[in-house]
């Protein structure tokens, strides 16, 4: 084996041709041709540049030319395309007898031309006269050294004949011949060539950076162009005491070393790198480095980040009518970009393998207008570009698995204003390391260019969010569906343990349809009317605050409601100045209640149901015998009522018209049938009630129906002129205790200073047909009130007295008779005789 190595190292010594990956430091007094000057369209024996002939220099991408941007780094470069019928010839003048030990050194490459498999041959012989017959002929590297292939450039070296060494003036001619094959023939391409004296190389390469490059590949990056054959060898690399499967050399100082197992992300390991000479055999000590492995392709979600988008630019501003997409990689160790995809709302590109250092930026624009962004950063071009939509478009960047590592979605409304979704301005993020979606949080640039491609966003800001998640809504959309939606963006990093339902449910599945929902999936359909109670631990949003709870949170399946389930309750519709006015239903189940799919409506003037609204567009239950009250502003209710504080409202956008002069509210069930109705008037307040403004009208009873009237009445001045989402101040019980005729309460004062102003009788009868009359008779026999004459009775009804006389005054304390007689067809008579108390204050 040290044979054959200090065999190789003999053969480096005296080759002609060394490929290296690093310049050589050469003399200021050398001379040096970097292609930069324009080229002048003269062939040999005349110079297209002083000292440099050639046998057809044309002014296009044909022959011998000058090539805008295909040198190293971008710059100009020597280009010659052999075709069947022509081979390049360039001449270079050279004065050696000015150097000790000159040498020539350029760069050079190979570029793919058309379909075909021929390599450019390049042949190289010197001169001491310019038409004068060339010696030594030799080829540049080997045969397919130059294949019809996008190559690297390479440096090569030629070293100049002893018989050349003394003279003042010789010629270096280079032959870049059509070579074999069949189809087209690569293209040539010199940068960089110097003629002079060169520092010898005696220093042995050293190791600049080991970094992951795939999930079992480690990249070495050597400061100078290695040895072919021993950098190949896999017993010179040990990872900690293992050696690689595979050993690849690419651009002559990168080394890949393959392992057999996956490593760990995160984890220390120590590379044993020995025998790994240079090209002029000078090897590399035994070296032992410790780095810590992370795998590049392996890009978690938020690493890097869709920071800026430009999707309407526009002509004759200060930034270049350009769209692009800004990446900026937050996380903490560089990726590459091999398999991803940048996808919007119509087509997916992928992106070119690039490497991507934590803090950069980014710049993703169209392949033929990306140069019109170079001198604002870093920029990707892409070749099949997704076009932006101006108006709305959602955006996402993917790993090659089909994982998402960003998402942020864009509409009008993003810009805040027309002027700036019109102007030509970005959309920018404020905190590249908030760690979800960023779809809300998307404001117009401020920067004076409307846009800051490449540098930190305008609007940049990491003040800390302290606000704690809250809990908005949690609904069963199915029996085997449970959703949570929070005030906040969530962090997916949660589990099924961070649930724990009582009594326990079996989870299936736990997702996240959005960043502000959590979506559960249970194996087995939930038991409807059951209560569960659900503790939630460990949850956080975006910015690491916790979702916290004092109590479980209680959950249950409702019941889908059916007409007449559900009756109006009680209805503001003259509220105090600047409030807003409400209606009130009642469950008249034992069962909680799904509504959100029922609707209010009013009747208009002929009568028609009209200005139907919906009450919810999420779950809306009601509990067994609960209230809820329909409003537009549930929190200036509560202001208004405080006793309501805690009552159950929900918040609609807005109520049909129910004017204060009277009208018709409509209760409408899932299917748009008429489940209630209840027609309003100020009639059908207390008549002692001085102003009715934010007096609310309750029902009475629910076993009665609403369009009778004496069912409404004014609600109590002791429970603050109305109970929105609670019990109402003026009820009566549905239970008959018996008596054909039910008085209650017995004895009440119309002045309100004891409970009710009002008292109801209510009656059931045996059967229906009965005529009846109601009226009240001091205990000196004289009529004051007549509730009603000879009216036809259903089974069941009721009155209501409010205390006055036939002439609305208020009749004094005291007893009085209620006198009822009842007459059917038979010719019936019955007659009762009920007790009445008019109460005063003390």
């Amino acid at each position: 084996m040290l044979v054959v190595r200090l065999f190789l190292i003999w053969q480096f010594i005296f080759l002609a041709v060394f490929t290296v990956s690093e310049p050589s430091r050469e003399y200021a007094s050398n001379d040096i041709q970097d292609f930069e000057g324009a080229f002048v369209i003269e062939n040999y024996p005349s110079e297209f540049s002083p000292g440099w002939y050639a046998n057809e220099i044309r002014s296009t991408s044909s022959r011998i030319y000058q090539a805008n941007g295909l040198g190293r780094s971008g710059s100009k470069a020597l280009a010659v395309q052999p075709i069947s019928t022509f081979d390049g010839e360039v001449i270079v003048r050279l004065s050696p007898q000015e150097f000790i030990d000159p040498k020539v050194h350029f760069w050079a490459r190979s570029m793919k031309n058309g379909t075909g498999d021929r390599a450019a041959q390049v042949y190289y012989s010197w001169g001491n006269q310019l038409n004068s017959n060339y010696s030594g002929r030799k080829i540049l590297g080997e045969a397919n050294e130059f294949g019809n292939e996008d190559q690297e450039f390479r440096l090569f070296e030629l070293i100049l004949p002893n018989e050349f060494a003394e003279d003042a003036e010789i010629f270096l001619r280079l032959e870049i011949r059509y070579g074999a094959g069949s189809g087209s023939c690569a293209k040539w391409l010199m940068d960089d060539f110097v003629f002079g004296e060169f520092l010898v190389d005696k220093i042995a390469p050293n190791v600049t950076r080991i970094r992951g490059f795939d999930e079992r590949e480690v990249e070495v990056q050597f400061n100078e162009a290695v040895d072919p054959v021993f950098s190949g060898f896999l017993i010179n690399y040990k990872l900690d005491g293992q050696e690689p499967v595979a050993v690849k050399l690419k651009a002559d100082s990168l080394v890949y070393l393959t392992f057999q197992e996956k490593l760990e992300l995160g984890k220390q390991y120590t590379l044993q790198i020995t025998q790994i000479p240079d090209l002029e055999g000078n090897f590399l000590q035994d070296t032992l480095i410790a780095f810590q492995f992370f795998d590049p392709t392996f890009i978690p979600p938020k690493t890097l980040v869709i920071n800026e988008i430009m999707p309407a630019p526009k002509a004759d501003l200060d930034l270049p009518n350009v769209e692009y997409v800004e990446v900026f990689h937050a996380g903490e160790y560089p990726v590459r970009l091999s398999g991803i995809s940048l996808a919007n709302s119509r087509s997916s590109v992928n992106l070119q393998d690039e490497w991507v250092l934590p803090g950069d930026f980014l710049l993703l624009a169209p392949e033929n207008q990306a140069v019109l962004l170079k001198g604002f950063g870093k920029v990707i071009p892409i070749k099949s570009w997704p076009t932006l939509l101006n108006a709305v478009d959602r955006l996402s960047l993917k790993d090659d698995q089909g994982n998402l590592i960003d998402m942020v979605s864009y509409s009008t409304s993003s810009w805040r204003g027309s002027e700036f979704a019109n102007g030509g301005y970005s959309l920018e993020v404020a905190n590249p390391f908030y760690a979800c979606e960023q779809t809300e949080l998307l404001r117009p640039s401020i920067d004076p260019l409307r846009g800051t491609p490449g540098k930190q966003n305008s609007i940049f800001d990491l003040s800390p969010d302290t606000n704690l998640p809250v809990l908005s809504s949690a609904e069963f959309t199915s029996p085997k569906n449970l959703l949570l939606t929070f005030s906040k963006p969530i962090l997916a990093v949660f589990d099924e343990a961070n649930f724990v339902f009582e009594p326990s449910l079996q989870i299936d599945s736990v997702s996240q349809p959005s960043s502000k929902q959590i979506e559960f999936l249970f194996s087995y359909e939930v038991a409807a009317n059951k209560i569960y109670s659900l503790q939630i631990n460990g949850l956080l949003d975006c910015s690491g605050n916790e979702y916290t709870q004092t109590d479980p949170l209680k959950l249950v399946l409702p019941v889908q409601a059916k007409k007449g389930d559900v009756l109006i309750n009680e209805l503001l519709f003259n509220p105090k100045t600047g409030s807003p006015k409400f209606v009130e239903l009642i469950n008249v189940t034992d069962n909680f209640l799904e509504i959100n799919d029922w609707k209010l409506a009013h009747l208009d003037n002929s009568g028609e149901i009209d200005q139907v609204k919906l009450l919810n567009v999420n779950s809306l239950v009601v509990p067994p015998r609960g209230f809820l009250a329909i409003t537009t502003n549930p929190d200036m209710l509560k202001l208004d009522y405080p006793k309501s504080a805690f009552g159950n409202f929900a918040k609609i956008a807005t109520l049909p018209s129910y004017p204060i002069a009277g009208g018709t509210v409509v209760l409408l069930d899932s299917a748009g049938t008429i489940s209630d109705s209840f027609t309003y008037s100020e009639d059908l307040h207390h008549p002692l009630l001085r102003d009715p403004k934010g007096v609310s009208l309750e029902r009475l009873s629910t076993a009665s129906a609403a369009s009778l009237s004496a069912n409404w009445h004014s609600a109590s001045a002791v429970e603050e002129y109305a109970t929105p989402g609670r019990k109402n101040s003026q009820v009566i019980s549905d239970e008959f205790e018996g008596s054909m005729v039910q008085i209650d309460p017995a004895i009440f004062d119309p002045e309100g200073s004891n409970g009710n102003t009002f008292t109801t009788i209510r009656y059931e009868l045996d059967q229906s047909g009965w005529i009846g009359s109601f009226r009240l008779y001091s205990t000196a026999g004289q009529l004051v009130q007549i509730l009603a004459q000879n009216e036809i009775l259903g089974t069941s009804g009721l009155f209501t007295w409010t205390g006055t006389d036939s002439r609305g005054g208020v009749v004094r304390p005291g007893y009085y008779v209620l006198l009822i007689e009842l007459y059917d067809l038979s010719g019936h008579v019955k007659t009762i005789r009920k007790t009445v108390v008019i109460a005063t204050k003390l």
